[in-house]
């Protein structure tokens, strides 16, 4: 017997097996984040100033688990459990509870990959992406851009990219909960019925994608007494069109998105809280300037125009954030971000306006703000 041979051939062995081993193991993740938060100008003239210690300013506190296992011949199964928690008081979960913030299981191969749970939509994996502040911190965009999160029992196809090209497909027959008998929720609202599409082309410096959304409602019409509901939205229908990309010139990273909203009656979205609403244009400049090797500096304007539903005039509110960055390693980094926004007479008379909330941080009706902290991804 050749012994030389033989050491090399269970060396070999043994890589092989240590690298199965490494793609198949479970992996815990998650981000530490935490800062100061400012908030002044409440929609409220009776309301003060507001000094506080938050989780969460920059992005989201977390905690998840993920893994996978090769099944061979391209296939893999994989899984996310992702929960919301708050650093400040150590004991408390966000967002809902358990994993709210992602909960799902995949299969994927070369024809692309199906996912199960509950998802970020399509449409806010491209706009976020878009947004400059990354839909984090108190200059995110969805201050003032209306959009749907994620949602419950959603069922999503990616498709494999092609020479850039890629699209996701989502339904949902419930986003907000476990669907009910025959499908027809009790309340205003009920079942939301989701679709969402996104085609998009991402090569060298350009990502460029639309997203195509209905939302349909399904309910009994009636109140928690039994009683007819005259409000309720039982089969109709919220139509969304979003239209954004991005452009990395270099010395700057260009932003920009347009979207509308178009509902039958209502914007009875349980995520955008816009059933005051109707129909809504929106719109989002932003740059990102990178400052020597750690540091950038973002910047961004959202605009919003709503349609009362009651017909008595249109709600506007703009924002204007700004922001720096600075990493002190791949996963630590230092952030300050200003932003401010102004919401027309119209829309604080309906109560429809926007406010400059971080995260899981609501605004509170404060319509300026500003944030500093640290962040530590692991």
């Amino acid at each position: 017997m050749n012994i030389s041979k033989t050491l090399v051939a269970v060396a070999v062995l043994s890589v092989f097996a240590a690298s199965a081993h490494a793609e198949d193991q479970v992996t815990i993740f998650g981000t530490a984040d935490a800062g100061y938060r400012w908030s002044g100008k409440n929609v409220n003239p009776t309301i003060g100033d507001q000094s506080r210690i938050d989780s969460g300013t920059s992005i989201p506190s977390r905690l998840g688990f993920q893994g996978g296992e090769n099944l061979g011949n391209g296939l893999r199964a994989s899984f996310v459990l992702e929960a919301a928690v708050d650093v400040t008081g150590g004991g408390q979960l966000l967002g809902g509870g358990g994993f709210s913030r992602q909960a799902f299981v995949a299969l994927g191969g070369p024809l692309g990959k199906v996912a199960v749970g509950r998802q970020y939509t399509p449409g806010y994996l491209l706009t976020s992406e878009v947004d400059p502040f990354g839909s984090v911190t108190t200059g995110q965009y969805n201050n003032v851009y209306l959009t749907e999160y994620r949602w419950d029992n959603q069922l999503t196809y990616f498709s494999p990219e092609l020479d850039g090209a890629s699209f996701s497909l989502a339904y949902t027959l419930n986003g907000y909960g476990q669907e009910s008998v025959g499908n027809k929720g009790t309340g205003a609202v009920g079942d939301v019925e989701g679709i969402s599409f996104v085609p998009q082309y991402r090569k060298g410096p350009l990502l460029v994608g639309a997203h195509l959304q209905q939302l349909s409602s399904s309910t009994n019409g009636l109140d928690s007494s039994g009683k007819a509901l005259a409000t309720a939205y039982d089969g109709q229908k919220v139509r969304v069109f979003d239209l954004g990309g991005t452009y990395d010139l270099g010395i700057v990273k260009l932003a920009a998105a347009y979207g509308t909203r178009r509902a039958d009656r209502a914007d009875f979205s349980p995520d955008t809280g816009a059933s005051a609403g109707k129909d809504t244009r929106q719109w989002l400049l932003g740059a990102t300037l990178p400052v020597g090797e750690r540091g950038k500096i973002l910047a961004s304007y959202v605009h919003r125009q709503t349609a009362l539903a009651s017909g008595s005039g249109t709600a506007r509110a703009g924002q204007w954030a700004a922001g720096y960055e600075y990493a002190l390693s791949r996963r630590t980094a230092l952030y300050a971000v200003l932003a401010s926004t102004n919401n027309n007479a119209v829309g604080r008379d309906a109560g429809f306006i926007s406010s400059v909330g971080a995260g899981y941080n609501a605004g509170d009706g404060y319509q300026r703000s500003f944030v500093s902290g640290i962040r530590h991804s692991f």
